[in-house]
């Protein structure tokens, strides 16, 4: 773990399934910005089974950027994914560090990174990026997953509501890591549990739970990068997402969200 004379270290964790085309724009773009911004920072690269040429992506970055390649061998969920780079991070990280997460397929723009950190230090434990609140917008979203999000984010507004927070489904966040060791402290090994994509939905609720400070900036979702279909299975993740309010309201799931 980091000294605590340290400056505060930023870490990036990218979950990726199949993302060659994608990270081979986003890594140098992330690279840009990180720099400029002139803090230390990691890029923690969970490679979920890919099949295609990501792991050579992600050796040919590390050769020359502070890049962690942490790989399934076979696929296992974006949760999944999520909770092997958050729980290195808990574990290797200082509690001031930070750990910035988005998703590999190049929807989200490193641009937001700044505005993201210095929204952080001004005392919130997690910020999230939000297309829906004023100055936000999305693009080539197609109209059967506008609805999707929508409903998704009704339904945990109505069930779980957590001050500051509108947006529960959108991966775009920025947490402080001491916030996700308390979460870590109480969830020993399970840090998430989902597998499927309300894996990082429940990580911000156990850490709502936790007191976390919660805000949102505005960004501009650019869904017609994304270059191939999405990979969310709408009716069923939404089944995950009530599956999941269930969970925290005393009741629990065994069935699998991939």
């Amino acid at each position: 773990m980091a000294s605590s004379n340290q400056e505060s270290k930023l870490f990036i964790l990218l979950p990726a399934y199949n993302e060659e085309a994608a990270l081979r724009q986003l890594v140098p773009a992330i690279e840009q910005v990180v720099r400029a911004m002139a803090i230390p920072f990691e890029l923690i690269l969970v490679d979920d089974g890919s099949r295609d040429g990501t792991p050579t992506v992600a050796r040919e970055f590390a050769g020359r950027l502070p890049l962690r390649h942490l790989r399934h061998e076979i696929n296992q969920g974006y949760g999944a994914a999520l909770n092997t780079g958050y729980t290195w991070i808990v574990q290797n990280a200082h509690p001031d560090d930070m750990v910035l997460s988005l998703d590999a397929d190049n929807t989200h723009s490193p641009e937001y990174f700044p505005s993201m950190v210095k929204k952080l230090k001004e005392g919130y434990d997690v910020i999230t990026c939000s297309y829906t609140m004023p100055g936000g917008m999305a693009t080539g979203v197609p109209p059967r997953r506008r609805v999707f999000s929508k409903v998704a984010n009704l339904i945990f507004r109505l069930g779980f509501y957590v001050p500051g927070t509108r947006s529960y489904t959108n991966g775009f966040r920025v947490y402080r890591v001491g916030i996700l060791q308390r979460v870590a402290r109480d969830y020993p090994d399970r840090l998430i549990e989902e597998t499927g994509f309300p894996g990082g939905t429940e990580l911000l609720l156990k850490a709502a739970r936790q007191g976390a400070r919660t805000a949102e900036i505005p960004f501009i979702l650019h869904y017609e990068n994304r270059g191939a279909d999405s990979k969310i299975r709408v009716t069923r993740t939404i089944l995950c997402y009530l599956k999941l309010l269930a969970r925290y309201g005393g009741r629990r799931s065994t069935v699998s969200c991939l």
